[in-house]
């Protein structure tokens, strides 16, 4: 797999994670949410009505999580391909969700950072 170049301008090469996620969106079932949203509950204690940032959402699995516990959430990831896999997760399971957000940013990106604001959970 290419390596891709951040956006913000640096020389980092970066490894195409989106690739992986796309092939595993074929695993996700409810077993498999559940066991996210379980392990969200147990480390991170009640999300409900909670803001909730997913930096680097991968396949988007733990964002369905914490919307499911009653964050609104917020998603963002690098990889275009991943962020396709983020917006799959949410077409199948809460489509037309206001309180999920999905959008292609990268964390290395400071300003871009700074758009997103203060949330309860990150």
């Amino acid at each position: 797999m290419e390596a891709v170049t951040s956006f913000t301008g640096g020389n980092e090469a970066r490894f195409e994670f989106g690739e992986n996620w796309t092939r595993f969106l074929q695993f996700i079932d409810d077993p498999r949410i559940e066991a996210a949203k379980d392990s969200l509950a147990s480390n991170l204690g009640d999300l409900n009505r909670k803001s909730f940032l997913d930096a680097g959402s991968g396949s988007g699995l733990f964002s369905l999580a914490a919307r499911r516990l009653g964050a609104q959430v917020h998603s963002f990831e690098f990889d275009t391909k991943a962020v396709a896999c983020t917006r799959e997760l949410k077409r199948r399971y809460s489509p037309e969700d206001p309180d999920w957000v999905i959008e292609r940013g990268d964390v290395l990106d400071k300003a871009y950072l700074a758009t997103l604001g203060q949330f309860d959970v990150v």
